[in-house]
């Protein structure tokens, strides 16, 4: 039985990576602050720890000797949260503490979720965007994250821990927080409440959560480079008026709840973030298969099967 080493098994990615992860025989190891619950209990380990320093990390992670990490925690996701120093503290320490802890172990990979908010401007709108483009984020938070995997790459080339960067580009699905696209949108019509955003003209690479789970056991099962990064993404374009739209359209309700164009665009927000997935394909044999209207229906469906579940609770 192999062993993976799960952070952020409690988030979206991690939630939907879990299932997968036992279904391929794992046995999972997972990082988990106070307070935070992983649902799954069989052929699970899950270790709460309140500090991420590495004599801490590595006392934790005695004997168990992890075969792969898959390092999804990172501070920033939402909108809310650009603290300065919870920025460095939740992106770039904790990825060295990390490394720190594991450095020694027979990993055999040690994935590193980065984000395509660490690419610069779009050369061109409607050109994809391949690794090679220049790593100069707009966002705080992107800047966080491509300093974590440059230091990140730079230490464990120190410690000979094989770190591999797989950029992931605009995930979606049950579990996002509610300051989120889709959440905000599907929160105000299932209220039968108008839902003010922007103009809907930013185009995107959504990919669901799901998507994201089976990319990330492809890159398990593969021989990727360490040292190098690989695009996680759909290739695919679509505004987040048509994302709003399909959301609309899902649950029934009136497109005109949708009231585009009342909230300014942000300062950091780039109007075309769409990958080329190719060299990740290329390296896994990985292609997704979720179109954004099935990945939509399908958040949809599971939102309200949770809402039924704690109505019925509740009465």
């Amino acid at each position: 039985m192999r062993t993976a080493l799960v952070t952020g098994a409690t988030g979206l990615i991690g939630s939907a990576l879990m299932p997968r992860l036992l279904e391929q025989n794992y046995h999972v190891i997972c990082l988990t602050r106070p307070g935070k619950r992983v649902r799954i209990n069989t052929g699970v380990t899950a270790i709460e720890i309140p500090s991420f320093e590495p004599d801490k990390l590595r006392k934790a992670l005695a004997g168990l000797s992890p075969e792969i990490v898959f390092h999804l925690a990172s501070y920033g996701v939402q909108a809310p949260d650009r603290d300065g120093e919870q920025l460095i503290e939740g992106n770039i320490r904790l990825t060295a503490h990390l490394l720190q802890a594991v450095a020694g172990s027979p990993l055999r990979t040690f994935l590193f979720a980065g984000s395509c908010s660490e690419y610069g401007p779009p050369e061109a709108h409607g050109r994809l965007m391949a690794e090679d483009h220049p790593l100069r984020p707009t966002s705080v938070y992107g800047a966080a994250k491509a300093a974590a995997e440059l230091y990140g790459n730079a230490l464990a080339g120190q410690l000979k821990v094989p770190f591999t960067t797989l950029r992931l580009f605009n995930v979606y699905g049950p579990g996002e927080g509610p300051y989120r696209l889709i959440p905000f949108i599907m929160d105000h019509l299932l209220r039968d409440q108008p839902a003010e955003l922007t103009g809907g003209e930013q185009v995107r690479d959504f990919l669901h959560c799901d998507e994201v789970a089976s990319a990330l056991i492809a890159a398990a099962s593969a021989d990727l480079h360490p040292h190098h990064a690989y695009n996680v993404c759909s290739g695919q374009p679509a505004t987040v008026r048509e994302a709003g739209e399909l959301a609309a359209d899902a649950l029934g309700k009136p497109r005109a709840l949708l009231q585009w164009g009342k909230r300014p665009y942000r300062n950091d927000e780039p109007m075309w973030v769409v990958g080329d997935n190719t060299k990740f394909h290329e390296a896994t044999g990985w292609q997704p298969h979720m179109d954004l209207r099935t990945g939509i229906r399908r958040m949809i469906e599971i939102v309200r099967q949770q809402r039924s579940r704690e109505h019925q609770h509740a009465v």
